[in-house]
């Protein structure tokens, strides 16, 4: 009688650290395409000289993968805007020469029960 709860509570503690373990890296790749998208989105705004349609695509990308955006323009006359929606993009961009880019996204290990969200920063020069 005491081999057969043994075996039980073993099968039991295996699948309670498989679906644990599954959660956790579920989560951790949600972390990695989030960076990824964010030093890519860094690459394409240095590249492009802060061109105003990149960074209307940039936006567009990351509000498709379920992330937002936020960036703040620095300009040479000390003049500072953060846009943080597509329709707030200033038109003529001359001037520019650093963005701070914050990227906001969801971490969640639904077994445990975290539900955050955690930003990254990075900025464009």
């Amino acid at each position: 009688m005491s081999q057969i709860m043994k075996a039980f509570m073993g099968v039991f503690l295996t699948l309670f650290m498989a679906v644990t373990a599954m959660g956790i890296l579920a989560a951790y790749m949600e972390v990695m395409n989030a960076q990824d998208m964010q030093a890519r989105i860094v690459d394409e705004i240095e590249n492009s000289d802060f061109n105003t349609g990149v960074v209307q695509q940039c936006f567009l990308q990351s509000e498709e993968a379920g992330y937002q955006l936020k960036v703040t323009f620095f300009n040479e006359n000390s003049t500072v805007a953060t846009v943080s929606q597509v329709s707030q993009i200033p038109y003529g961009m001359d001037g520019v020469d650093m963005a701070k880019i914050e990227m906001q996204f969801p971490f969640q290990v639904a077994f445990l029960g975290i539900n955050r969200q955690h930003t990254f920063v990075s900025y464009a020069k």
